[in-house]
Formats: C-alpha cells, sequence, structure tokens
C-alpha cells in the first residue's frame, strides 16, 4: 500500500475532527471562557495602561506616579521591574489577572514629597497624590520616586506607606513594592524587631508567641520570636516583611492570609461600579485624636476611589441616595505610617507610627440628593449634604455639622 497516498487520504478527516472537536469544547467549556476579565472601557487620557483586564469594580487597581523623574523612558523601567517582582511573588502570580496597573507619565505633578521625614525616609502627601490618580482606576497609589540629586548621605532613603499610599524609593530592590504593598492591603506589620508597638491586630504577628496558634491554619509555618517587638512571633524565619532584599516569599501563613483577602477584594457586591470615569465628589476628610471628620467637598471628574482596598474595620466613607441607601461605600485606612528601608550596610531599618493627618477620598457623585457620612463602629460622625438644583441642573454642596463623640483614644 502507498503509505503517503492513505495520509493524504486520511488528512481531511482530521482536519474536521480537530475542527469539530474546537467547537464541541467551545460550547462545552463556553461559561468559563465567557469569564476571561477583559479590558473595557479605557481609562482617561493621560493614563496609561501596563496591566489592564478590565472589570475595575472587581478587581484591584494600582496607579503609579513619577516624582522627581527627568526621564520618561526611567520611570517605565522602574515601575515595570516593580511590578514584574510583584507578580512573580505568590499568591499573586496565582491571580495575576485580578490586578490591573497604570502609569501616569506627568513628569510635572506635584506630589509634596518629603525626602528627609525622620531625617532618612520619603513620605509624599496622600492628599496630592490621591487628586493626581483620579484620571486613572485606582485601589492604590504608589509614588515611584527617582533620589538621582536627592541628598543621601550614607543612608538609602526609606520608602513609605500609609493611607493606601505608598512612596517607593526606586533605587531600591524592586521587591520594595511589593513589601508596602502588603502593608496597605494585608495591614501587615514589619516582621523585624525594633521595639515598637504593635498597636492594632497586625494578622501576620501573633502575640501568643510561644505557641503561635494564629499560623495552625496553615501545615508549614515557623514560630519565631520577633515581629515588631519581642512579644510577637513571625510565621517564617526571613520572609519579604522582615527583609525583602534576603528573602523573595512571605511564608506560607502570609500567603494564606493575602489570598483570603484577594477573593475577598475581588466579589462582586453591587455597588456603585469602576468601569467608567464619572463625577465625582472630592471628599477631604481629617483624622484627628481618634476621629474622622469631613472638612471639604468638592467637584471634579474621573475614576472614584476603589472599594477593594483590603482594608476591614469600623471606620467607614458611604454615599447615600435620598433614601438613605447606599449608593457607593468603603473603609477608611487608619493614618499608620510605615517606613521600611536598608542602610549602605543592608541593615534593616523599620517602624511605625500613627499620626493625624488629611486625605482625599474620590467618591461618584450621583444625580440626585444625596448624603456622605462618616461612620465609626456603627456610630455617624460626620455628614455632608449634597443637594441638587432641578432648575439649572447643577449640585450645591452643603455641610451639615455634626458634634464628634470621642470614640476611642490613639
Amino acid at each position: 500500500m502507498d503509505m503517503g497516498s492513505s495520509s493524504k487520504s486520511w488528512f481531511p478527516f482530521v482536519i474536521l475532527i480537530i475542527i469539530l472537536g474546537g467547537t464541541i469544547g467551545f460550547f462545552i467549556f463556553g461559561e468559563n471562557a465567557s469569564n476571561v476579565r477583559q479590558s473595557s472601557i479605557p481609562p482617561k487620557p493621560g493614563c496609561i495602561a501596563m496591566q489592564d483586564n478590565g472589570d475595575y469594580a472587581n478587581s484591584i487597581d494600582v496607579v503609579f506616579l513619577p516624582d522627581n523623574y527627568k526621564n520618561v523612558d526611567e520611570f517605565r523601567e522602574s515601575t515595570s521591574q516593580m511590578v514584574d517582582a510583584f507578580l512573580q511573588t505568590t499568591p499573586y502570580s496565582e491571580s495575576g489577572d485580578m490586578f490591573n496597573f497604570f502609569r501616569i507619565e506627568n513628569l510635572n505633578l506635584n506630589l509634596n514629597c518629603d525626602y528627609d521625614y525622620g531625617g532618612d525616609a520619603i513620605v509624599c502627601d496622600p492628599s496630592s497624590a490621591k487628586g493626581a490618580a483620579i484620571s486613572c482606576p485606582h485601589d492604590y497609589v504608589m509614588v515611584a520616586v527617582d533620589v538621582d540629586g536627592v541628598q543621601k548621605l550614607f543612608e538609602l532613603l526609606r520608602s513609605s506607606a500609609w493611607m493606601g499610599i505608598a512612596s517607593l524609593n526606586t533605587d531600591d530592590d524592586p521587591l520594595v513594592f511589593t513589601h508596602e504593598f502588603a502593608h496597605l492591603f494585608a495591614d501587615f506589620a514589619d516582621e523585624y524587631e525594633y521595639g515598637g508597638d504593635v498597636s492594632w491586630k497586625a494578622p501576620n504577628c501573633d502575640p501568643n508567641w510561644q505557641t503561635c496558634p494564629m499560623f495552625q491554619v496553615v501545615e508549614r509555618y515557623d514560630c519565631v520570636k520577633g515581629c515588631v517587638n519581642n512579644q510577637h512571633s513571625r510565621s517564617i524565619k526571613t520572609g519579604i516583611m522582615r527583609d525583602y532584599w534576603k528573602s523573595k516569599v512571605y511564608g506560607d501563613y502570609n500567603e494564606h492570609i493575602l489570598r483570603n483577602i484577594i477573593e475577598e477584594n475581588t466579589k462582586e457586591d453591587g455597588l456603585v461600579g469602576l468601569q467608567k470615569s464619572m463625577p465625582l465628589s472630592m471628599v477631604e476628610v481629617r483624622f484627628s485624636k481618634g476621629n474622622w471628620d469631613i472638612i471639604s467637598v468638592v467637584e471634579s471628574e474621573g475614576f472614584p476611589d476603589g472599594k477593594n482596598t483590603g482594608t476591614v474595620g469600623g471606620d467607614i466613607i458611604s454615599v447615600l441616595d435620598e433614601d438613605g441607601k447606599i449608593i457607593s461605600e468603603l473603609s477608611l485606612a487608619k493614618p499608620r505610617l510605615y517606613l521600611d528601608g536598608h542602610d549602605k550596610e543592608g541593615n534593616v531599618k523599620q517602624n511605625v507610627e500613627e499620626i493625624e493627618s488629611t486625605i482625599i477620598i474620590a467618591l461618584p457623585k450621583t444625580d440626585e440628593d444625596s448624603q456622605i457620612i462618616v461612620k465609626q463602629k456603627d456610630k455617624i460622625v460626620g455628614s455632608y449634604n449634597i443637594k441638587r438644583s432641578s432648575s439649572e441642573n447643577i449640585f450645591n454642596y452643603n455641610r451639615k455639622s455634626v458634634e464628634i463623640p470621642l470614640i476611642y483614644s490613639v
């Protein structure tokens, strides 16, 4: 038999089987295929997508801003390196499609960065950073700082994180972003003993430092004394939250916590989404003496702050419609300032402090009468009425003063 002729005669049947198999597979797996996340409506002009999987309302959206850069290509390179390192880190490597990354490539932003905070740290103003980020979908704002020309003497300037904003020294290891992100996203403490106080329930520090019952939800964990102080233990001897120069992993327990927060923060909740830019209420809120207060509200347009900020707690800012129904809400992160870095010899320098501060919150503006409220432990401590003028189709922003009770002391 001529084997060549036989092969040719069977070839059309093979092609037909492949086509039929693909068609059947489409109908069998069509539901899963339809769940592939796609970019929807593009960001506003000036917002450049680094990785845009769309579905902004149910994704974790990160925007990078430049500070002190003279060359946009250097800004692109440093931020790309940080995102690459982040997406190669477990558990983010398992759920990279749940994250969107953007850049604003305007090198003339005024972010009011202090390069000498505490003598050796970079801290950028959160209100300035949040105001500059509204042209992009954003849950978190990362200020990438080029320290070229900044007086450093014998120190590497430390990076910082607080109130949804991180100020990153791009001279540092690219994992500095991964480290600071965990502060903001999971409220992780530094796993280094510098003698500070763990004044909050840091999920990665077990106060039962001898037995570490917190960590026993995973099979593999350490119970190593020392997490901020010697009254707490950490779950890994050396991980990213201790020293990202020496480790590229968080450790199994920390990864477990992060996975849970990622899952919780990417669920649909039916509130106002972030699929496109919209009119905004830019709400200035101040944290002072343990309380939040609404200072002012002005109009703008762009993307409202994302709800997927990882923050869990009793402090919430909400937009209510005229019937009192919640339209949009998000948690308010306490102004807990993390300062992280190394000296020239590679020694870790870290500390955290809770300070009074003011931040801008971008909330969606409705087409009807509405109210903005701030709640602490289910008690309304501040409100702002927004009245729509039907004759002129404009909004009037009217402050409603309230007596703010002392809920707790810092």
